[in-house]
């Protein structure tokens, strides 16, 4: 897919905003996850873009580009909520205690901050055509990027209050470091990163690569890491020093992402067909090749795994953090934004090109705190319910005695008895739980049944699988 300069996208931005009422803006464009998975479609509005998922899990918000509105997805049931904010929802963020959800109108002067009890909204006035938004970890201050005015917008969660910074040419991307000591926006006009010192709205500018676009925080709040679209490269900012260190990637770098442990950052080639997996001890770069002009991009909790979202091969990419490896899955059309739910249970993907998102799940994780009491030629087994079921209600679950193959199963249920067993001779008993999509990995315990039992007898699990 050719791509024009990222300022030639926008140049047309400033120029349309008066008449963004009957036009659209150019588009821009626990364990090892397990290799079974199945995708869900799910209707939700028009040219469906990011995602923000309530720390709970339980909802996921998707701003409809060109629906003018917000889809509030309850992960129980997949049923959709539909919720009307500003002209051309982008950005969209969660409060940490998911109380508000924060939506950007792009195509005016608004913040939409939406109740989560109610749904109710609030419009907040900001400067023009607000693109990205960020919350403080604290909660305590919503940040938006207003790519007109080159302003951000610093809004008091608690009065709504809002306070405008002056940064750079074009801001578009904005993120918070941990620590909430400041806020780093990249301006898409120019050349410069702005850090802003939130105790006291201070702007410093550093100099990076050509039209600065993604930003991300590393979690020790150490490193910020900027993709350069024009420059097909990423700056490497140190937080300390603001010393920043160049490296070189694919063609118009996009999205970007940290690991959770810090130790790799991922960046979409939106130019091409690799993702850039760069090792943040030596910055050494690995090209993945992936499906063509990748876009979004998100690392699950437990880091075993990375989702990327292919714009223009109507797929996501998996790939195992271990190993490099790609598993292509297809999804809906121009798939942009990618989100992984808290629990690792599922992936979520919005196909920009339609009115879906896609909802990949698995197989449940194992069985939790797996326990065998040992009887007369029989073992009664016992479990908990796996806490991340894989994005699907389990269906059953099965304990196997080996050697022999003699089970039980049940629906619901967290236990069963095994009987016709010989006594004196032990057992290793795997537990597995089932959803739509598979069977998990199992827990095994060892127990051998006898005609006398003690407490000795009782057996506490050998492993998990």
């Amino acid at each position: 897919m050719v791509r024009k300069s990222v300022l030639a996208m926008f140049a047309v931005i400033a120029t349309t905003f008066a008449i963004l009422s009957v036009m659209t803006l150019p588009e821009l464009a626990s364990a090892i996850t397990p290799s079974q998975t199945a995708v869900t479609s799910i209707t939700v509005g028009t040219n469906p873009a990011f995602f923000a998922v309530s720390p709970d899990g339980s909802n996921v918000w998707v701003t409809n580009q060109n629906g003018d509105g917000v889809s509030r997805i309850n992960t129980a049931t997949n049923a959709v909520t539909s919720i009307n904010v500003g002209t051309y929802p982008y950005g969209v963020a969660v409060s940490p205690d998911g109380s508000s959800v924060w939506v950007a109108n792009y195509g005016g002067t608004t913040v939409s901050r939406i109740n989560t009890t109610t749904n109710a909204v609030t419009s907040i006035t900001v400067g023009a055509l607000p693109y990205n938004i960020a919350v403080s970890p604290d909660g305590s201050s919503v940040w938006v990027t207003n790519y007109i005015s080159g302003t951000v917008s610093r809004i008091d969660t608690t009065t709504n209050a809002v306070t405008s910074i002056t940064v750079g040419n074009a801001p578009f991307g904005v993120a918070v470091s941990p620590d909430g000591s400041s806020v780093w926006v990249t301006n898409l006009g120019g050349t410069t990163v702005s850090r802003i010192n939130t105790t006291t709205n201070i702007v410093t500018s550093i100099t990076v690569g050509n039209a600065p676009f993604g930003v991300v925080v590393s979690p020790d709040g150490l490193s910020v890491w900027v993709t350069n679209y024009d420059s097909g490269t990423v700056s490497r900012i140190n937080t300390t020093t603001n010393a920043v260190t160049s490296i070189t990637v694919g063609t118009f770098p996009y999205g970007v992402a940290v690991s959770p442990d810090g130790s790799s950052v991922w960046v979409t080639n939106n130019g091409g067909t690799t993702v850039s997996r760069i090792n943040t001890a030596t910055n050494a770069v690995t090209p993945i090749t992936v499906g063509a002009s990748p876009f979004g991009v998100a690392v699950s909790p437990d880091g075993s795994s990375v989702w990327v979202a292919n714009e223009g091969s109507a797929s996501v990419s998996r790939i195992n953090t271990n190993t490099n490896a790609v598993t292509s899955i297809t999804v809906g059309a121009t798939p942009w934004g990618v989100a992984v739910s808290p629990d690792g249970s599922s992936v979520w993907v919005a196909n920009n090109g339609g009115t879906t998102v896609s909802r990949i799940i698995f197989p449940p994780q194992p069985p939790d705190n797996v326990t065998a009491t040992p009887g007369d030629a029989q073992a009664s087994i016992s479990w908990t319910a796996p806490t991340n079921t894989g994005g699907s209600p389990i269906t059953g679950y099965t304990a196997t005695a080996s050697v022999g193959g003699l089970s039980c199963t049940t629906t619901t249920a967290i236990s069963c008895t095994i009987s016709g067993l010989t006594n004196a001779t032990t057992y290793y008993v795997s537990v597995t739980a089932t959803n739509a999509v598979g069977i998990s990995d199992p827990s095994v315990v060892a127990v051998t049944p006898t005609t006398t039992t003690t407490t000795a007898d009782l057996v506490t699990p050998a492993f998990t699988g």
